[in-house]
């Protein structure tokens, strides 16, 4: 096997020791028949065919003058680190933002890197593992703390050219090291920071799709315990830690009813996200605030409230940001909103309610497309009463041996117990209407003038006019 790369006048080192070097003009021909397999590393240059590879470094080779102006400029490093740093919180937002034990780690990071710059230009041979697992520890920490990837990569960029500024400033006023500078080390600087470029980059992306399958796998965990587990509160705390959530931060479901394309299942997931994405926006929150999955056909999302707002306070507000939802967000078609509450049992709870929210309205055939909980909580409770329920069946019971009272009586609530209105509802006189619920009251033993008899009754025909419970 050989393994062919620029001579110019570099130093070149073989991962493995040549039988044979050749040198041809401007190319050194590397022959190794003892090879072992190798994982290529950014650091290296190679140019070479079949199935096995040789590791080959290319380092710039320092004259005797240059090497002393480097040793010198080598123990100034701490000074030079420091100026990379400034220079790197002068242009990068993301890196400013951090503070205490995050920015001193980013120091020392940026000070092993320039330490590793001065030990390969002095010693002639490039990164070794301990460098390479140094620099790539640092992109899994970036990806750690959330610094977008551009950031990072732009902090390479801008650290390599301070470090090179720097290097400039100590050993440019002589011309023989400015010349061996600018032909012998710029080229090899930007082939090293590339590498180092490439390697957090790489690490950074390793990182952040752990996190993302460990997260996936927390999410999992935390769903089960909400729908099939919600009285394990230890383990509710424990996986919302984990995830970053406040577990005593009570939540609201929202149920949606969603159109996606029919596409392979692998495309779900992917437009699923998108359409969180546009639901975050509207909620004015960021995306991995919500929890969210699909269960019986219909997204469901819980959507973290702000502590010591009323019930009434946060409906009223996800209220109005469900609408701008079913607006702004095509794939969202119609939305159930539960009352807000907190731990693994009420975020159950909650997205029962909006599920039976979203139900109810569906069914009422009105041209509504966000249904509120609290508009059937009292049916729902009393439908969750059996002995309520033995007794409003009762009611319609007695009444459904005359059917036009039962339609009489659901009209007349329907119409604010206004009696004019509701005979012009029902097309017939006021006298008749009259007859009708004074024979509702004979049949029942009630007052339509009294509050009590009036709630009782209320009940009764929304459990009739939404069917939850036949009449007879």
């Amino acid at each position: 096997m050989k393994v062919i790369v620029p001579h110019c006048g570099e130093r070149v080192r073989l991962a493995t020791s040549p039988r044979t070097v050749e040198v041809h003009n401007e190319y050194r021909v590397f022959a190794n028949g003892d090879c072992a397999d190798a994982l290529l590393q950014p650091w290296m240059v190679w140019q070479c065919s079949g199935a096995r590879v040789d590791e080959v470094r290319c380092i710039p080779l320092l004259d005797a003058k240059l090497r002393v102006a480097t040793e010198r400029l080598a123990q100034e490093q701490g000074a030079i680190a420091d100026a990379v740093y400034r220079a790197i919180l002068a242009s990068n937002a993301a890196y400013a933002g951090l503070a205490g034990p995050l920015a001193a780690e980013v120091h020392s990071n940026i000070r092993r890197t320039v330490a590793i710059w001065f030990k390969t230009l002095l010693t002639g041979n490039g990164p070794n593992e301990d460098d390479t697992r140094t620099v790539a520890a640092s992109g899994r920490q970036r990806a750690q703390q959330g610094l977008p990837l551009s950031s990072v990569l732009a902090a390479v960029r801008v650290g390599s050219q301070a470090l090179w500024r720097s290097t400039l400033a100590g050993l440019a006023d002589d011309a023989d090291l400015r010349d061996g500078l600018l032909y012998t080390v710029s080229p090899y600087l930007l082939e090293h920071f590339d590498a180092v470029a490439q390697t957090m980059s790489s690490a950074y992306l390793d990182e952040q799709y752990r996190r993302t399958r460990g997260q996936e796998a927390l999410r999992r965990e935390l769903l089960g315990l909400v729908l099939g587990a919600p009285g394990d509160t230890a383990a509710f705390q424990r996986v919302c830690e984990a995830l970053g959530i406040d577990p005593t931060i009570p939540r609201v479901a929202l149920v949606m009813g969603v159109g996606l394309p029919d596409v392979f299942p692998s495309r779900t997931d992917a437009l699923l996200g998108q359409v969180v994405l546009g639901i975050a926006r509207q909620l004015k929150m960021a995306s991995d605030e919500l929890v969210y999955m699909m269960h019986r056909d219909k997204l469901v999302v819980w959507v973290p409230t702000h502590r010591g707002d009323s019930v009434l306070s946060t409906e009223r507000h996800l209220l109005g940001l469900a609408q701008g939802i079913v607006r702004s967000v095509p794939e969202v078609t119609s939305v159930g909103v539960g009352l807000s509450n907190a731990g693994a049992s009420g975020w159950a709870d909650s997205a029962d309610e909006a599920f039976k929210a979203l139900d109810a309205g569906m069914r009422s055939g009105g041209d509504g497309v966000v249904y509120p909980y609290s508009e059937i909580a009292v049916t729902d409770g009393v439908l969750r009463a059996p002995n309520v329920l033995r007794y409003l069946n009762a009611l319609l019971e007695r009444l459904s041996l005359e059917p036009e009272l039962l339609t009489t009586l659901t009209t007349y609530f329907d119409q604010a117990q206004h009696r004019r209105l509701t005979a012009a509802a029902l097309g017939i006189h006021p006298n008749t209407l009259n007859y009708r619920l004074d024979r509702v009251e004979s049949m029942l033993g009630a007052r339509l003038d009294e509050a009590g008899w009036i709630a009782r009754l209320d009940v009764a025909m929304r459990l009739f006019r939404h069917s939850h419970i036949p009449p007879g």
